[in-house]
């Protein structure tokens, strides 16, 4: 049966898959999801467990039922996450997504100008950006073409930068020379052995790097992250979930505040910010199509308020 679900992987229009139990598969070739009406499916939910098990054996990752859930990457060439029971009341759940290829630099800069050619105005801004070793966010909502936009951006750094990666999963795939990726870990079924997000960027700053690359904000790393980009470490790339470029920067001040737990004034956050970061990008996913909707330029601080001054914003 894994045969049967290699047809769907080994097809490079298909970029994310679903499986909702033993036979319902889910597929999206960049027009939404559609279900697989003629896949056979697996035997039972028993093999179909089985089949997800060894996948997850061949990743060093486990699974209990204090933690139903766990993500990894699975054939090499896709992120995996699993839903288990209790957790899902429908069974267990497979979702997949295909993974950016890593590409030289040569081809990886004519993909990435193909691939967003329709937003080459915007790409044009944040490739400048990029080489001037501007601090990068790239905002979005899941599968709205974040982590393959940074991915196209990391193919225009230099070849004599150091760049470190710090995920959750392994999604960054540049076919930059010197880059490595440290991934976080959740701790195990006894509640010990969890590495951060946050611990692995305070290793990072001591690995040598020129550039860091973060594959999410989300908790309490962003903190650390703004004080290290007004620190000298310039040229970060980095994402995170949010509806547009100025929510984007609402949301880092929100997670900022909630890691200092000390009461740390805003506005000495939105100092960090406006000093660290010079640029926002929001991108989207319209009926399948990833875009560049708006980028932002980070001007200043006037008072309380950040100020940002508009730089492209996509044609309706």
């Amino acid at each position: 049966m894994e045969h049967a679900l290699n047809r769907f992987l080994d097809d490079l229009s298909i970029t994310d898959l679903c499986l909702n139990g033993p036979d319902c598969l889910f597929i999206d070739r960049g027009e939404g999801m559609k279900r697989v009406m003629d896949w056979p499916g697996f035997v039972d939910e028993a093999a179909y467990r089985r089949f997800i098990l060894e996948q997850l054996s061949l990743i060093g990752r486990s699974w209990d039922s204090k933690h139903p859930f766990v993500d990894g990457v699975f054939f090499g060439t896709h992120r995996a996450h699993v839903v288990f029971p209790p957790l899902s009341s429908s069974g267990t759940l497979l979702s997949l997504r295909r993974l950016p290829v890593p590409e030289s630099a040569e081809s990886g800069h004519a993909l990435a100008e193909s691939r967003w050619a329709r937003d080459s105005e915007a790409f044009g801004v944040l490739r400048r950006a990029t080489l001037a070793r501007e601090t990068i966010l790239l905002a979005g909502s899941t599968g709205s073409g974040k982590t393959t936009l940074l991915s196209d951006l990391i193919t225009f750094i230099p070849e004599t930068e150091r760049l470190i990666a710090l995920e959750d999963t392994a999604e960054i795939r540049p076919g930059h020379p010197h880059w490595v990726s440290l991934l976080s870990r959740p701790h195990n079924s006894d509640g010990f052995g969890a590495v951060s997000i946050r611990e692995l960027l305070r290793q990072a700053l001591r690995m040598r790097p020129d550039r860091i690359l973060l594959g999410e904000c989300r908790g309490e790393e962003v903190l650390d992250l703004l004080q290290a980009l007004n620190s000298g470490h310039r040229g970060t790339l980095a994402t995170l979930h949010a509806n547009s470029a100025k929510e984007a920067l609402k949301r880092i001040e929100l997670l900022a505040l909630l890691a200092s737990r000390t009461g740390v004034a805003p506005q000495w956050i939105r100092e960090l910010m406006v000093q660290g970061i010079q640029w926002v990008a929001h991108l989207e996913s319209l009926s399948g199509h990833r875009r560049i909707r708006s980028v932002i330029r980070i001007e200043g601080l006037e008072r309380e308020t950040v100020i940002s001054r508009p730089v492209y914003s996509a044609p309706p």
